[in-house]
């Protein structure tokens, strides 16, 4: 990726544009589950913007992404691992937030990296080990709507 397809400004925007679920989406997710389900936006003259929301879940090692479809862009993403993301200033470890910034890419200059990491708290994003509150955090900063569409829950083992 040699230039970014959006500017900080463009992807603010569509980060907190209201979304809908499209279709519904049900998973019951055991450890190293992935899964992704797909939003739409009519942000400017009707004119539909799709989204798509990955994840991934294990036991201390949760993502959450969301991603502009039409850019293939990062726009955020939630990492809940002990591992780390090196800004062009320093590296971020732990739990923490990444966002996309067109000066992070810029200073990295490794025609990749879009993104930029702070630690939580987070404008509003908190700190959790819960795979569930992230992802509601996500959807409700993001301005996702219809999240009744998407049924996520943690398979339990059963002690007998």
């Amino acid at each position: 990726m040699d230039k970014l397809q959006l500017t900080d400004k463009q992807a603010h925007t569509l980060i907190h544009c209201l979304k809908n679920v499209l279709d519904t989406h049900s998973k019951t997710l055991s450890n190293g589950d992935r899964g992704k389900f797909t939003l739409e936006s009519t942000r400017v003259e009707n004119v539909p913007q799709y989204f798509q929301v990955d994840y991934m879940y294990d036991v201390d090692d949760i993502h959450i992404n969301l991603m502009d479809l039409k850019t293939h862009h990062t726009l955020i993403r939630i990492n809940l691992d002990t591992k780390f993301h090196n800004n062009s200033d320093g590296k971020v470890r732990g739990h923490r937030v990444e966002v996309f910034s067109v000066a992070e890419f810029e200073a990295k200059h490794d025609s990749f990296t879009h993104i930029k990491a702070y630690p939580f708290p987070y404008d509003g994003l908190n700190d959790t080990n819960d795979f569930l509150e992230a992802m509601q955090e996500l959807l409700d900063y993001t301005n996702v709507h219809k999240q009744n569409r998407i049924n996520i829950v943690i398979a339990s083992d059963l002690d007998i």
